[in-house]
């Protein structure tokens, strides 16, 4: 994509090579989420800093950087817009990150692609990469709130219902690990149900907005029309409320 272009509705479909999930792995948790935040901030620059050639021998037409970390490293990504059944869908692929120094972040995309480590079974997606690293969305400008999960098997259902904790309309609307979550959570120091702290246990896992929040209103949400964007990489739809800003997010 060129300067001044833009996606559709600032929305995309964000995934990381191994290789850059591996130097998120060595950085201290704020740097991991100082990172994240401007990886997510493509949906809207998806530009970033400029854009890469082929100079030098590295084969990196095509490619983009973004600096990061104080300018100390850079990000090296690739945005474009397929279209799927005629519906246009941006997409961030990012590639890796290094020092600034010595352009050894271009030497390290270089050999990536040289390599072909740029294959679909190389790549993760950015929810999957923030439940691997344990950051909460919220906290990288995500809106963890508005997607709706796969929900749990009707006997799962049928359990927290049957256990006083969750009602079955309720219930059906929540994942698998919410559910035991709420299950396991869902309790009053002398053995009582507590429902309340049960939707809000189920709720609150992998997140960090729950206290003082209205529950009914979240459920409310998640009950909304999706943004059924097909995601080209994965087949699948983006399960996100529609509208939403940023990521898109399938399944996986």
């Amino acid at each position: 994509m060129l300067r001044g272009e833009s996606f559709p509705e600032d929305q995309a479909y964000i995934f990381f090579n191994d290789a850059f999930v591996e130097f998120l792995e060595d950085l201290t948790e704020q740097q991991k989420i100082d990172v994240l935040a401007e990886v997510v901030v493509l949906c809207k620059n998806p530009v970033g800093s400029h854009t890469l050639s082929n100079r030098q021998g590295q084969k990196l037409a095509g490619w983009n950087t973004v600096d990061v970390l104080e300018k100390q490293y850079r990000v090296i990504f690739a945005s474009k817009i397929d279209h799927v059944d005629g519906t246009p869908v941006g997409s961030v692929e990012v590639l890796v990150a290094g020092p600034r120094k010595a352009e050894a972040a271009y030497d390290m995309a270089a050999a990536l692609v040289k390599s072909g480590r740029i294959k679909p079974d190389e790549m993760t997606e950015i929810w999957e990469a923030l439940a691997l690293l344990d950051i909460a969305a919220e906290t990288v400008g995500l809106d963890g709130w508005d997607y709706r999960p796969l929900p749990a098997p009707d006997g799962l259902v049928k359990a927290a219902a049957a256990a006083g904790l969750i009602d079955v309309e309720t219930a059906s609307w929540l994942s698998i690990d919410e559910i035991n979550t709420a299950m396991a959570e869902g309790w009053q120091a002398d053995g009582t149900q507590d429902p309340v702290a049960a939707l809000s246990a189920a709720l609150s896992r992998a997140r960090t907005r729950v206290e003082g929040m209205d529950l009914s209103q979240i459920m409310k949400r998640r009950k909304e029309q999706r943004c059924d964007a097909v995601l080209k990489r994965t087949g699948q739809l983006c399960i996100r409320r529609e509208g939403h800003p940023g990521a898109h997010r399938s399944t996986t």
